[in-house]
């Protein structure tokens, strides 16, 4: 047999071994919970799942998210939704949610690049429900209006007006200071010698701030235990901690900065599954790069998936959602148009799925010469236009697969 037929083989072999293998969905936006139940036999042993996505800004990602979401919740006893957003502003607006509005729940809480219209009933489902919390894992502030304050003000302790007017300044600065960088960051331009000077002096008083009300939450420990509030306390000691670490490294080269993000990020996820909810079921919503559990980046250091302890690990399910061909948002709301993924990449053999929105599961797959390019490394798309190469086995456990995508509706 010619080479080159010999290699077409193998091509056909592979695409009716993915065709052969994979669940599909006729409408994503039709689809309910029925549609889901091939999940309860791949997530049945599993206490955490990892909802990765190729990018913030597409619409049939939140939207499948929010779906799987409620078929987890309704049908699997998962509880707890955690965020790639600020744990002191997701925690808040949580905790006074019977107080908020769904859209304040949303704004007052996660990054503006997922409060959109295919979010909006997850967040309805979060609001009305008494059991699905919702909580973050970032370091970094999601909303300019933070509600750690007004989450004080509803715990029954007597704190004292100055620990609550240094709460106050405490994050007026972070928040300010954050906007002040992070403008330099985002385009990776160097912070101009004045604001960097004047950083390390803010920096040095946000410290100071932090060491006092460390000191006087201190002296609430006792009270926050008799009341049975355990667990608002270390939640705030928790708080307090990462805003440290958030100031200490703000100023830090951008490479520094992303590994000791993702490094935070895994400390926080450890801690929401260990302490503040050890016996819940967990869902764990960010970028398919954060996720990614056995790689080193392109930046040379290991995302917060890749982090995690062997315990966590082993309960964990690790999804990774991609897509073919459309158009996206960039994190500034900009449009663009996907690239076209090449052949024998995990697009171009997703693509062979006759169902717009299809599911593959990696985890229970023995190799063969039809799906070798799962234990491989292949190409995918990053973003929807570049080029990475994975060894999908190793990084995720399933994926799901979009044929064609739309930016988000943001409200």
């Amino acid at each position: 047999m010619p080479i080159f037929q010999s290699m077409n083989k193998k091509y056909s072999n592979a695409i009716g071994w993915v065709k052969e293998n994979s669940y599909g969905i006729d409408s994503l936006s039709e689809c309910g919970m029925d549609h889901f139940e091939f999940l309860e036999q791949v997530l049945k042993d599993k206490r955490i799942v990892w909802l990765g996505e190729n990018g913030h800004g597409i619409a049939e990602h939140s939207l499948l998210k929010t779906k799987l979401i409620n078929f987890l919740y309704h049908r699997m006893g998962f509880k707890v939704v955690a965020f790639e957003s600020g744990l002191s502003e997701c925690y808040s607006s949580n905790y006074i949610k019977d107080k908020l509005t769904v859209n304040e729940l949303m704004s007052k809480s996660i990054f503006s690049l997922w409060k959109t219209e295919e979010t909006l009933p997850l967040f309805q489902q979060i609001k009305e429900s008494d059991d699905l919390r919702l909580i973050g894992f970032d370091f970094q502030p999601s909303s300019k209006e933070n509600l750690l304050l007004d989450f004080l003000e509803s715990i029954d302790i007597n704190f004292t007006l100055e620990f609550k007017e240094h709460i106050n300044k405490l994050d007026y600065m972070l928040i300010d200071w954050y906007r002040n960088i992070g403008k330099y960051k985002a385009t990776r331009k160097k912070v101009p010698k004045d604001i960097y000077t004047s950083f390390q002096k803010d920096k040095k008083v946000l410290f100071d701030l932090i060491t006092q009300l460390d000191i006087e939450l201190e002296t609430w420990k006792e009270e926050f235990h008799r009341k049975d509030l355990y667990v608002p306390y270390i939640v705030i000691q928790k708080l307090l901690d990462n805003k440290r670490k958030f100031i200490d490294r703000l100023d830090a080269k951008h490479g520094d900065y992303l590994k000791f993000r993702d490094q935070i990020m895994a400390e926080n996820i450890e801690w929401i599954c260990n302490k503040l909810y050890p016996n819940e079921k967990i869902i764990i919503w960010a970028h398919n790069t954060h996720i990614y559990k056995n790689i080193q980046s392109l930046y040379s250091y290991k995302p917060m998936g890749s982090l995690m302890s062997p315990n966590l690990t082993s309960q964990s399910y690790y999804l990774g959602l991609f897509m073919y061909e459309g158009n996206a948002a960039l994190n500034n709301g900009s449009v663009y148009e996907l690239r076209k993924p090449p052949k024998k990449s995990l697009e171009d053999y997703m693509n062979h799925s006759p169902s717009p929105v299809s599911f593959l599961d990696f985890s229970c797959v023995l190799p063969n010469e039809s799906n070798k390019w799962i234990f491989n490394k292949t190409i995918i798309m990053e973003s929807g236009t570049m080029q990475q190469i994975i060894t999908p086995a190793e990084q995720l456990d399933g994926v799901f697969f979009t044929k064609k995508v739309s930016p988000p509706r943001y409200i």
